[in-house]
């Protein structure tokens, strides 16, 4: 007699929300703002891997797009997607960041000066993940 079992995979991996996200730019005294206008042929606002982003200005004219996945495998084929459709384009002045889910584009080409508040954001967020 021959018993064969099967189990399933659970997925135990960690996921943030938007909110978390918008709780954390908060406690950084970050305001998030809904752009009013967008450019909207920009390189971050592309759909990737089938998630639109969501749009915030920062600083008056910095743009952040937050792309929130299923999972962390969807964050590197969205990676991916960025990658190849932007292979032969000049990208301006960027951060790009994935932390467990997110993928965050944060283009602060407009200013030159990169707000170094959200690697603080970043690092709050990879710890609602450990």
């Amino acid at each position: 007699m021959c018993f064969i079992i099967t189990t399933g995979c659970i997925n135990n991996e960690k996921k943030i929300t938007l909110e978390q996200i918008r709780d954390l730019f908060e406690k950084h005294e970050i305001p998030l703002v809904k752009p009013t206008e967008l450019n909207t042929k920009s390189l971050f606002l592309m759909t990737l891997n089938g998630v639109k982003p969501e749009p915030f200005i920062i600083n008056e004219d910095q743009l952040i797009s937050i792309y929130v996945y299923s999972s962390s495998n969807g964050v590197k084929k969205g990676i991916k997607d960025f990658e190849d459709n932007t292979a032969g384009a000049d990208v301006v002045a960027h951060g790009r960041y994935q932390v467990a889910n997110v993928l965050i584009f944060y283009n602060y080409e407009s200013s030159h000066i990169k707000d170094d508040r959200i690697e603080m954001v970043i690092k709050d967020m990879e710890s609602l993940v450990q």
